[in-house]
Protein backbone atom coordinates (compact mmCIF):
# COMPACT_ATOMS: atom_id res chain seq x y z
CA UNK A 1 0.00 0.00 0.00
CA UNK A 2 1.43 3.44 -1.03
CA UNK A 3 0.13 6.42 0.46
CA UNK A 4 1.38 10.09 -0.64
CA UNK A 5 1.27 13.19 0.81
CA UNK A 6 -1.70 14.83 -1.38
CA UNK A 7 -3.68 12.19 -1.59
CA UNK A 8 -3.60 11.29 2.08
CA UNK A 9 -5.18 15.04 2.83
CA UNK A 10 -7.07 15.70 -0.52
CA UNK A 11 -9.36 12.36 -0.16
CA UNK A 12 -12.15 13.24 2.08
CA UNK A 13 -15.05 11.35 0.80
CA UNK A 14 -19.02 10.76 1.99
CA UNK A 15 -17.46 8.45 4.74
CA UNK A 16 -15.76 11.22 6.76
CA UNK A 17 -11.93 10.16 7.03
CA UNK A 18 -8.92 10.77 4.76
CA UNK A 19 -6.69 8.53 3.33
CA UNK A 20 -5.57 6.97 -0.14
CA UNK A 21 -4.99 4.02 -1.48
CA UNK A 22 -2.96 3.03 -4.65
CA UNK A 23 -2.62 -0.21 -6.30
CA UNK A 24 0.97 -0.70 -6.77
CA UNK A 25 2.43 0.20 -10.51
CA UNK A 26 1.97 -2.46 -12.58
CA UNK A 27 5.62 -3.33 -13.82
CA UNK A 28 6.27 -3.44 -17.58
CA UNK A 29 7.89 -6.34 -19.43
CA UNK A 30 9.80 -6.95 -23.13
CA UNK A 31 6.91 -9.27 -23.51
CA UNK A 32 4.38 -7.59 -24.83
CA UNK A 33 1.10 -10.05 -23.59
CA UNK A 34 2.31 -10.47 -19.75
CA UNK A 35 0.89 -7.31 -18.82
CA UNK A 36 -0.98 -7.28 -14.98
CA UNK A 37 -4.38 -7.30 -14.46
CA UNK A 38 -5.83 -4.20 -12.89
CA UNK A 39 -6.35 -5.22 -9.40
CA UNK A 40 -10.40 -3.67 -8.97
CA UNK A 41 -11.00 -6.22 -5.88
CA UNK A 42 -8.00 -5.65 -4.09
CA UNK A 43 -8.79 -1.60 -3.96
CA UNK A 44 -12.05 -2.49 -2.96
CA UNK A 45 -11.35 -4.19 -0.23
CA UNK A 46 -8.57 -1.27 0.92
CA UNK A 47 -11.33 0.98 0.69
CA UNK A 48 -13.63 -1.13 2.61
CA UNK A 49 -10.98 -1.76 5.24
CA UNK A 50 -9.81 1.55 5.68
CA UNK A 51 -13.58 2.79 5.61
CA UNK A 52 -14.11 1.39 9.21
CA UNK A 53 -10.54 3.44 10.50
CA UNK A 54 -11.94 5.07 13.73
CA UNK A 55 -8.22 6.94 14.50
CA UNK A 56 -4.82 5.89 13.46
CA UNK A 57 -1.48 8.54 12.42
CA UNK A 58 0.62 7.97 9.22
CA UNK A 59 4.13 8.99 8.95
CA UNK A 60 4.36 10.26 5.26
CA UNK A 61 7.83 9.80 3.57
CA UNK A 62 9.34 12.69 1.43
CA UNK A 63 11.93 15.55 1.57
CA UNK A 64 10.20 16.51 4.95
CA UNK A 65 8.72 13.61 6.98
CA UNK A 66 4.85 14.68 7.50
CA UNK A 67 2.53 12.81 10.25
CA UNK A 68 -0.76 13.01 9.65
CA UNK A 69 -3.60 11.78 11.87
CA UNK A 70 -6.88 10.83 10.76
CA UNK A 71 -10.38 10.72 13.28
CA UNK A 72 -13.67 9.56 12.96
CA UNK A 73 -16.00 10.68 15.80
CA UNK A 74 -18.66 12.74 17.59
CA UNK A 75 -17.87 16.39 18.41
CA UNK A 76 -17.17 16.65 22.10
CA UNK A 77 -16.54 20.07 21.97
CA UNK A 78 -15.90 23.22 19.48
CA UNK A 79 -14.95 26.59 19.15
CA UNK A 80 -13.22 28.86 16.33
CA UNK A 81 -10.12 27.82 17.76
CA UNK A 82 -10.41 23.81 18.55
CA UNK A 83 -12.39 20.79 17.99
CA UNK A 84 -12.39 17.94 20.70
CA UNK A 85 -13.22 14.45 18.81
CA UNK A 86 -14.32 11.48 20.50
CA UNK A 87 -14.21 7.98 18.33
CA UNK A 88 -17.00 4.91 18.98
CA UNK A 89 -13.47 2.91 21.05
CA UNK A 90 -13.72 6.04 23.86
CA UNK A 91 -10.24 7.72 21.99
CA UNK A 92 -10.56 11.49 22.50
CA UNK A 93 -8.75 14.07 21.15
CA UNK A 94 -8.92 18.11 21.01
CA UNK A 95 -7.17 19.58 17.56
CA UNK A 96 -6.01 23.27 17.01
CA UNK A 97 -8.25 25.21 14.38
CA UNK A 98 -6.78 27.97 12.28
CA UNK A 99 -7.30 30.07 9.20
CA UNK A 100 -6.27 27.21 7.03
CA UNK A 101 -8.59 24.23 8.18
CA UNK A 102 -10.83 23.39 5.40
CA UNK A 103 -14.52 22.69 6.83
CA UNK A 104 -16.86 20.68 4.65
CA UNK A 105 -20.58 19.95 5.64
CA UNK A 106 -23.04 18.46 3.37
CA UNK A 107 -20.62 18.44 0.55
CA UNK A 108 -20.15 21.92 -0.03
CA UNK A 109 -17.92 24.11 1.82
CA UNK A 110 -18.41 25.66 4.99
CA UNK A 111 -16.95 26.92 8.13
CA UNK A 112 -15.84 25.62 12.04
CA UNK A 113 -19.10 27.75 13.51
CA UNK A 114 -21.18 25.24 11.15
CA UNK A 115 -19.86 22.50 12.88
CA UNK A 116 -21.76 21.88 16.40
CA UNK A 117 -21.31 19.41 19.79
CA UNK A 118 -22.83 16.14 18.85
CA UNK A 119 -22.15 16.51 15.05
CA UNK A 120 -20.45 13.17 13.60
CA UNK A 121 -17.07 14.32 11.47
CA UNK A 122 -13.68 13.36 9.97
CA UNK A 123 -11.15 14.68 10.77
CA UNK A 124 -7.56 15.28 9.32
CA UNK A 125 -4.53 16.96 11.33
CA UNK A 126 -0.75 17.33 10.75
CA UNK A 127 0.61 16.99 14.02
CA UNK A 128 4.08 19.00 14.38
CA UNK A 129 5.98 21.16 17.35
CA UNK A 130 3.74 19.20 19.45
CA UNK A 131 0.41 19.95 18.30
CA UNK A 132 -2.19 19.00 15.99
CA UNK A 133 -3.62 21.47 13.42
CA UNK A 134 -6.74 20.20 11.75
CA UNK A 135 -6.25 20.41 8.00
CA UNK A 136 -9.54 18.98 7.05
CA UNK A 137 -12.85 18.55 8.73
CA UNK A 138 -15.90 17.08 7.00
CA UNK A 139 -19.36 17.27 8.97
CA UNK A 140 -20.99 14.07 8.45
CA UNK A 141 -24.42 14.64 9.72
CA UNK A 142 -27.29 14.34 7.89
Amino acid sequence: MLITGAAAVALIASGGVAYAVSAPAATTTSTPSSTQPAAPAKAKHHKALLGRVAHGEVTLNGKDHRVIDVQRGQVQSVSSTSITVKSDDGFTATYTVNGDSKVRKDGKAAAIGDVHTGDKVGITATKANGADTVTHVVDRTK
